[in-house]
């Protein structure tokens, strides 16, 4: 994310954005296969990476910042990633499938929020990895991914400041990782989830990211999600846990 939000600065640059009041309306996803070794069918491929991410229909700046951002993801990843994992996939290994795909989990005047999923298969294992997009759809950061302290206003998107863009992440962080452990060891009494039984607070802190690690749900609200593996076994699944705004701004 952070290759990017590098890029999507140098880009949004380019243009004056105004709102965008009606609802975004979508094009045919960005969607393509890639198979190794090069010219092999899905059949006999060693290495399959299928890729879908959605793309914007009109032609205002702000379809373009996020119709970019996905473009610039999927060719990023083609031309260093998958081309480096798929060598490593030897000819007597299981064949590795990669997919990745999308869910629109919130849009409003304000924001346009999306899941991305990276699921992986190899043989019999299976991993998810999850991402989340928020994207601003108006003043000086549309169409641009919002943070966290930008979300919650505590900060601004042109704010230069390093140090205080780092205080106000760093106390965005402390806010939710202490209202999300609080929700952990909740779930863990009542039998919900069963935790790594040596879990210290220290290795969640490092495993978890919230600045980027959430996406808006169903009403608009944060919602935080920890990746399986991250503090239970694997088979327990990725922990999705919802904070609302108000909690937020009510605990910050």
């Amino acid at each position: 994310m952070k290759h990017i939000t590098a890029f999507l600065i140098l880009l949004s640059l380019l243009f004056t954005l105004s709102a965008h009041a009606e609802p975004l309306t979508f094009a045919d996803d960005l969607a393509g296969v890639y198979t190794y070794p090069e010219g092999s069918s899905e059949d006999d491929a060693r290495y399959i990476y299928r890729y879908c991410y959605p793309q914007i229909a009109d032609n205002s700046d702000i379809a373009l910042l996020i119709n970019t951002t996905y473009q610039y993801t999927a060719d990023d990843a083609l031309g260093f990633e998958v081309p480096m994992q798929a060598s490593d996939v030897q000819e007597d290994d299981p064949q590795k499938i990669v997919d990745v795909s999308y869910k629109i989990t919130w849009q409003d005047e304000d924001y346009l929020s999306v899941a991305i999923y990276k699921q992986v298969t190899s043989g019999n294992e299976l991993s998810t990895v999850i991402s989340g997009h928020v994207f601003a759809l108006h003043g000086s950061n549309a169409g641009n991914i919002v943070s966290l302290p930008i979300l919650l206003g505590i900060l601004k998107a042109d704010e230069t400041d390093e140090w205080y863009k780092e205080r106000q992440t760093a106390k965005a962080d402390a806010c939710v990782r202490g209202l999300v452990w609080d929700r952990l060891q909740e779930m863990q009494s009542d039998g919900t989830i069963a935790l790594y039984e040596d879990l210290t607070y220290e290795e969640f802190e490092a495993c978890f990211y919230p600045e980027e690690d959430f996406y808006l749900d169903e009403n608009g609200n944060p919602l935080f999600f920890l990746l399986p593996g991250s503090v239970a076994p694997e088979d327990a699944g990725e922990f999705l846990i919802t904070i609302t705004m108000e909690e937020l701004l009510d605990e910050i």
